[in-house]
């Protein structure tokens, strides 16, 4: 795995609105098809084919009556050259039951940065200052799918946490709960645009997520099971949700 922060990569931005890709989560969801993996796809194949490509995805979510009936949708906001957004495109609409479409251009300033491409690699957050990339081929990004879809037809027992740390809830007087209140009603805004983390998602980039949403310290949100323990933030939210869901 390759780190870098945020200052030694070149993001791509634009004053204007970006085009997007939008594509209808539930139908993905239930046609067993995950946004992550077929952007990886996408955009592997094209820093492959182009080591001096680089481009910026930005992730946005909203309800949405695209596809003719209410729906949630995620909107891949692409900044960078066409042929990113063509690829996004094609990349979805091979993908049967999945509804997706070149759609609405949205400000980046309404999204989350989420995807980069640059150096032949293909780079996820890993938290609010660092970015990582696992330097994965096409080859290697297909077997991993394999590997997904066969632990999820034959789960495996769940690996027990290294470190265990226990979280007390205090109760808080009448100035801090206006406090949260107000934080609340500030990031709800931002928060109503995400829908609930995919399972393939890293806790680390959930944790993120979280502390920019809410304006929160880095490190100071922990994604904990039935027994408090914090996971580990390579372990994914299928994890997270599997062990509520059995407890």
């Amino acid at each position: 795995m390759i780190k870098k922060s945020v200052s030694e990569l070149a993001f791509v931005n634009s004053g204007s609105p970006l085009p997007t890709v939008e594509v209808d989560s539930h139908s993905i969801e239930n046609a067993g098809f995950s946004i992550h993996h077929t952007v990886m796809q996408a955009l592997t194949r094209l820093a492959e084919q182009d080591a001096k490509l680089r481009a910026t995805l930005y992730m946005y979510a909203s309800s949405s009556f695209n596809f003719h009936e209410p729906s949630w949708s995620e909107f891949l906001l692409v900044a960078g050259p066409e042929k990113v957004l063509l690829a996004l495109g094609a990349g979805f609409e091979r993908l049967p039951a999945v509804k997706s479409r070149f759609s609405d251009y949205v400000p980046s300033s309404t999204a989350l940065r989420a995807f980069h491409v640059e150096d032949g690699l293909v780079w996820e957050q890993e938290d609010s200052c660092t970015w990582y990339s696992n330097g994965q081929s096409l080859a290697d990004l297909t077997a991993e799918v394999e590997e997904a879809e066969e632990a999820d037809d034959d789960p495996q027992p769940l690996e027990e946490d290294e470190e265990d740390e226990d979280w007390d809830v205090e109760e808080t007087d009448a100035e801090d709960k206006q406090g949260a209140d107000q934080a609340v009603a500030t990031a709800e805004r931002r928060a109503a645009r995400y829908r609930a983390a995919r399972s393939d998602a890293k806790v680390s980039s959930i944790r993120a997520a979280i502390e920019e949403v809410f304006g929160l310290p880095e490190g100071s949100v922990a994604l904990c099971g039935p027994d408090r323990r914090a996971l580990r933030g390579d372990a994914r939210i299928r994890t997270l949700r599997k062990r509520w869901e059995e407890s």
